[in-house]
This record gives C-alpha cells, sequence and structure tokens, in this order.
C-alpha cells in the first residue's frame, strides 16, 4: 500500500502575534487534516529567524518520523 511522502503533507507557517513585544513564531501544520498538536515556538525578533528556525524544527520533526516509520508497530492488548 502506497502511502503520501511525510515530507510533502507538513509545512511550516510564520505568523506575527497581537502582542508585537513577542514577536514572530513558527508552527508546523498538515496540509489535508489537522495534527490534533500544536507545534510551534515563539519569541523570534523577525520573520527571517522564525522562518529558519521553523526549517530546522520540521526537519527534526520529519526525520523523527522517518526513524519512527522504520520501527516495528507495537500490539495493543
Amino acid at each position: 500500500m502506497l502511502h503520501p511522502s511525510p515530507r510533502r503533507s507538513f509545512y511550516v507557517a510564520i505568523s506575527r502575534t497581537g502582542n508585537h513585544q513577542d514577536g514572530w513564531f513558527w508552527e508546523i501544520r498538515r496540509k489535508r487534516r489537522p495534527m490534533g498538536v500544536k507545534l510551534w515556538e515563539g519569541g523570534f525578533r523577525s520573520h527571517r529567524a522564525a522562518h529558519l528556525a521553523g526549517k530546522q524544527a520540521l526537519e527534526d520533526f520529519l526525520n523523527g518520523l522517518s526513524l519512527e516509520a522504520g520501527l516495528p508497530r507495537r500490539q495493543s492488548g
């Protein structure tokens, strides 16, 4: 059974908080359906800084998914 590549299913969104003192933040999102959890970090001084940090976080997240995909599934019960 073919599954879509996780690398194409996720992306980083960059936003500015309503309180400009808190600056910019990144959030990892899934394209077709919500993830069920929020993965984000804030407090960046610029859009570029948030973008670079978000890209690295997404890469780390995707690498974790690919490692997990190689592990055998646990049987419950």
